[in-house]
């Protein structure tokens, strides 16, 4: 998997990857299996952090399933996607406190400070460009207003070590990045590495970007991903931008709180709040 950094090629991969959603019907069915258990624990999150009558904006929603929740559970809410593909079906359950709009999340058509709560689920490892996208959010997020990211952790050791584990115990390995023994225990080295330089060697966000895999037939698994999502790096850019930090990382059960509270870092998905 190739690391790249934002250059005037990441404007042809964004372009590229505009096209793909825009276009395909097999990333659409692959969308279509995320049905209200899918996002509850995202749902959960955001409701934990969204005080009563919050106006929210759900970005990346997809199939839209995670907007239309939030909105039954009594808020105000606009679901986005770049896909008007995606949000087909999801524009039947519209009503006077649930909109869809088309839209990039790299240029929201929003104004300044006009949401109580930003927030998207499994979107940020799709960006071809991070920093943007982060300052949109801050941009249109109200004063005291939070922010809230879920989504996998492309860049913890801990997911390609259990895929390793798995292989070794004879167990079939996880599509795109730990198929093999040899693939996972090369992707733990890779994440590894990633890891100690943002920890240890680093004080400001490096987004690390990959060439997303764009394929006719989506497999999933987020080989489409352009980011390799890493908590730290969110960390660091909120920090520089006075952005207060409430969670690092949320879990849910005993065992993703222990690794949410004791080692955030690590944690295989990504469940951050910030405020403004």
């Amino acid at each position: 998997m190739l690391e790249t950094q934002v250059t005037e090629s990441s404007l042809q991969i964004r372009q590229q990857m505009r096209e793909f959603y825009e276009t395909s019907e097999s990333y659409k069915n692959l969308l279509a299996a995320h049905d209200e258990n899918y996002f509850r624990h995202y749902v959960d999150l955001v409701i934990r952090f969204a005080p009563k009558g919050s106006k929210i904006l759900d970005l990346g929603c997809g199939n839209g399933v995670s907007a239309r929740m939030l909105n039954q559970a009594g808020y105000d809410v606009v679901g986005t996607d770049i896909s008007k593909l995606f949000l087909e079906e999801a524009q039947d359950w519209e009503n006077a406190k649930l909109r869809y709009q088309v839209c990039d999340v790299l240029e929201l058509p929003f104004d300044d400070e006009s949401y109580d709560v930003v927030c998207s689920n499994e979107l940020i490892e799709h960006l071809p460009d991070v920093e943007t996208a982060l300052k949109e959010m801050i941009r249109i997020v109200r004063k005291s207003g939070r922010i809230v990211l879920s989504g996998p952790n492309i860049s913890s050791p801990l997911t390609p070590f259990l895929d390793w584990l798995r292989l070794m115990c004879g167990k079939e390995g996880r599509p795109v990045w730990g198929e093999t023994k040899k693939q996972a225990f090369q992707q733990l080295m890779h994440n590894l590495s990633l890891y100690i330089r943002k920890r240890l060697l680093t004080k400001t966000p490096n987004f690390i970007y990959r060439t997303p895999e764009l394929q006719a037939n989506a497999v999933g698994g987020d080989a489409d991903s352009a980011y390799f999502a890493n908590p730290i790096d969110l960390v660091q850019f909120f920090k520089l931008h006075g952005i207060r930090i409430t969670k690092k990382a949320v879990g849910f059960g005993i065992k993703g709180r222990i690794i949410a509270n004791v080692f955030p870092y690590l944690s295989p998905y990504i469940t951050m709040v910030v405020q403004k």
